[in-house]
């Protein structure tokens, strides 16, 4: 990969700060508060998100800070004796990252991401997150300049680190995503398309489609933030603020897990799939630009140096879930259609971004064309709502 001149970092930092997303995040989780499920028999669509309050995108050292390496040999059960491993300083966490000693790292400690009030507890426990600069909300843009029949395109994808996923599956640290691609016209640029994720999916819609903010954080038709709508728990990236009383999340997932929702009991499945969207104007809702970092290219091996070290991480950003006697015993296959069942569904760590499948991160053009899909650019609220066709309401 060819490496960057200063003059093009510079413009590289530009463009990734003048496109930068607008979130739109139900309210942070409060120092030093408990977490309250209000998920409860007869909670359905149209409630109030089970969660009021939910972790918000920041800077990656405070994962780091509040990371662990997995233990080895006798001290791997340790834990049980209550006896905690030391928590390796930075340094040697991104020295262990780099050199990918490890296949994934903990998040707190090795239980896994069964005890979700201990994150929550965690999480309130970091205080004053906006004062302190290491911390702050964050996003990693990663600028890439298209060559052969992309040659005038620029893709930018602004990738945001989450300490907790609290949805109807729970792991620890996430990882999500928004991306804007430019064509390059004369000597400027011209936003054309953007995508974003959501759950296993990734949906794209043209430039024109895409709700955008000023730089008042106003809506703005005219504006070059495109609006990424937060959902609760889930931390899935939407393109509206979805009325309540519809199943978002069913909507944008792949076929094969709409089958799974559809085809099990909705007792047990179907409302613990529901992603809850803030309100752009809710008074609670918090709207926000978050700091800008650009990832900077690799040496020409294909590795990260300093403090970008995580990025040579190949493994898993948290803890296995932590399996019980019985679970052992079920064969793996069998096992991973019963945990469907289980609530929450306890999961491992996601990838890093660059660890990813899929071209995503090597051709985010090829990726925008071939792996994501279609969001629906207009919608029939009152007849999926209701379950009656346009004609009949």
């Amino acid at each position: 990969m060819p490496t960057a001149t200063n003059d093009q970092r510079l413009e590289n930092e530009k463009l990734a700060k003048k496109y930068c997303p607008l979130l739109v995040l139900f309210p942070e989780i409060d120092d030093g508060s408990k977490r309250e499920d209000h998920h409860h028999t007869g909670h359905s669509l149209g409630s109030d998100p089970p969660l009021e309050q939910d972790y918000h995108p920041r800077d990656i050292r405070l994962i780091l800070n509040n990371a662990r390496l997995p233990s080895t040999g006798v001290y791997k059960y340790s834990q049980y004796l209550g006896i905690k491993k030391k928590r390796p300083s930075r340094e040697q966490l991104l020295d262990a990252m780099s050199k990918n000693k490890f296949k994934h790292i903990d998040l707190i400690d090795e239980q896994g991401p069964k005890d979700v009030d201990r994150f929550w507890r965690v999480y309130a426990a970091i205080r004053n997150k906006d004062d302190n600069p290491e911390y702050h909300r964050k996003a990693y843009a990663r600028v890439v300049r298209g060559s052969g029949r992309f040659r005038n395109y620029i893709s930018i994808q602004y990738w945001l680190a989450y300490f907790f996923d609290d949805w109807a599956n729970v792991h620890e640290m996430d990882w999500e995503m928004v991306s804007i691609i430019l064509k390059i016209v004369g000597s400027t640029e011209e936003p054309i398309a953007c995508a974003y994720n959501a759950h296993i999916g990734s949906f794209r819609k043209r430039w024109k489609d895409v709700r955008k903010a000023d730089d008042a954080r106003n809506k703005n038709p005219q504006g070059l933030h495109p609006v990424a709508y937060i959902a609760n728990g889930s931390h899935a990236s939407y393109f509206l603020d979805y009325p309540p009383s519809f199943n978002v999340a069913e909507k944008y997932l792949r076929p094969r897990l709409k089958t799974v929702i559809r085809i099990a009991p909705i007792k047990m499945i179907g409302t613990d799939f529901i992603d809850y969207v803030p309100r752009f104007e809710d008074k609670r809702t918090v709207r926000c630009f978050p700091d800008v970092e650009v990832i900077p290219e690799p040496d020409k091996n294909g590795n990260w140096s300093g403090d970008w070290r995580w990025l040579n991480f190949k493994g898993k950003w948290g803890s296995p879930a932590e399996l019980s006697w019985k679970e052992r015993l079920i064969p793996d296959g069998l096992r991973t259609f019963y945990k469907i069942f289980e609530r929450p569904i306890r999961e491992s760590g996601p990838p890093g971004p660059n660890a990813r499948p899929g071209s995503c991160w090597n051709r985010p053009f090829d990726w925008v064309n071939w792996e994501c899909f279609d969001a629906e650019e207009s919608r029939d609220w009152l007849g999926e709502i209701s379950g009656a066709s346009a004609n009949e309401v």
